[in-house]
């Protein structure tokens, strides 16, 4: 049982010493646990950029061959050499704390913990072990595993990428140019580029491959019905209604996901847009291995069909296009072309490479539009739930996708 005190640092839950006056603490506050730096000046107290906590941990890192454990801690690195010094704050997102160290590496630490299972340790393991380089360089990991269920993630050391933009920008900056010129070359190259990269990574988890079973089947049928319901429920009236007046060919297009027994799955990245595609020095980076946030933490561990990274990363272009003619103040018309030259881009290379690398029997080509049209139906959910003002993107796509399915 997890009790909060009224100072979490007073009684942490646990401690990793990082030497003698630095830790990571695990701690309770208000039912939610975080994963925090700390340092012991006398009593514990929360360590910020410049305390030295992170640069502590890489030591820790640095210092571990393989994996070992301390405690209900779990140590993975990758990493060998000098650790950096010198510290300074990246920022703070939804889940994780970021800090620089040595304008070399990068600490993230969870300050929003998720229950475990977690994807993350098995995904960068899987991955380095079979070299896929097309990732932010895995250092190490720190994973804990409490009283009353499984292990989870509570820091992670990449390295870092000092030029890196996501997909949010660089893609949405490529679909301008494109629109506004006519000229489609950069979006369609970059986009291949892409597709090369999801199909490298597929290759590199292929280790993982096993096959849907029927209960695999209905559980994503399920849980596609049930996000349907809830998107429903959740959009305003005039999207309700729209979802409702085509309930029919939706209901149609998420039951195919009941067939999908009998086809390979794997360990997927699970939560694959460009938000995740990093663009450093020309070169394309998958980022994030956390899983759909959407789903339980028991369902973002188990194997999918290649076709839900596929889906998400397609679908997501759709939605850069729709992004980018609301910033740059273009119409949606000269956005069109160059949407569906990227996604076909990106879908050609991705079977191409997939087939150079004796993988193709790993793409399932029935699931990809009703995991599109999944992946619309979250991002209504998301932005009731999250980001109101997102809602303009799901509110678009779903007719153009509903469209392109009328075909």
């Amino acid at each position: 049982m997890i009790s909060d005190s009224d100072d979490p640092l007073a009684a942490p839950l646990d401690l990793l010493p990082l030497g003698d006056r630095h830790a990571l603490a695990i701690i309770s506050s208000g039912g939610a646990l975080s994963a925090v730096p700390v340092v012991r000046d006398g009593a514990l107290r929360r360590a910020g950029p410049g305390d030295g906590v992170s640069e502590a941990l890489l030591e820790l890192i640095v210092g571990t061959a393989g994996r070992t454990s301390t405690g209900r801690f779990g140590v993975v690195s990758w990493a060998t050499g000098r650790v950096p010094k010198g510290e300074r704050a990246v920022g703070v997102d939804q889940t994780n704390e970021s800090v620089i160290v040595g304008d070399t590496a990068v600490v993230k630490w969870a300050t929003h913990l998720e229950r475990g299972p977690h994807p993350a340790p098995g995904r960068l393991t899987s991955l380095t072990a079979s070299g896929f380089t097309a990732m932010p360089t895995p250092w190490g990991i720190i994973t804990w595993a409490p009283d009353d269920g499984p292990e989870t993630l509570v820091a992670t050391v990449t390295g870092f990428l000092p030029a890196a933009v996501d997909g949010w920008t660089w893609a949405v900056e490529l679909f301008q140019v494109a629109a506004r010129t006519g000229d489609h070359t950069a979006v369609t190259r970059t986009c291949a580029s892409l597709g090369e990269v999801i199909a490298d990574l597929h290759a590199a988890l292929a280790a993982t491959v096993t096959i849907a079973t029927e209960t695999d089947a209905r559980r994503w049928r399920d849980n596609a019905f049930a996000t349907f319901d809830t998107a429903r429920r959740l959009a305003d009236p005039d999207l309700a209604d729209r979802l409702t007046r085509h309930a029919d060919v939706i209901a149609t297009t998420l039951q195919r996901l009941a067939t999908l027994a009998g086809v390979p799955i794997l360990d997927v990245h699970g939560d694959l847009h460009v938000g995740q595609i990093l663009r450093s020095t020309n070169a394309l980076l998958v980022n994030d291995f956390d899983g759909n946030p959407i789903l339980p933490a028991a369902e973002r561990i188990l194997p999918a069909p290649a076709a839900v990274d596929l889906a998400g990363i397609i679908q997501s272009l759709a939605h850069v296009a729709i992004v980018a003619a609301r910033r740059g103040e273009l119409s949606p018309d000269r956005l069109q072309p160059v949407d569906l030259a990227a996604r076909t881009a990106l879908y050609d290379a991705y079977l191409s490479r997939l087939t150079e690398n004796g993988q193709a029997a790993v793409h399932a080509e029935a699931a990809l539009t009703a995991l599109r049209l999944q992946q619309v139906l979250r991002e209504i959910i998301y932005a009731a739930r999250h980001l109101p003002r997102w809602m303009y993107v799901p509110d678009s796509a779903l007719p153009a996708l509903l469209d392109e399915m009328s075909r």
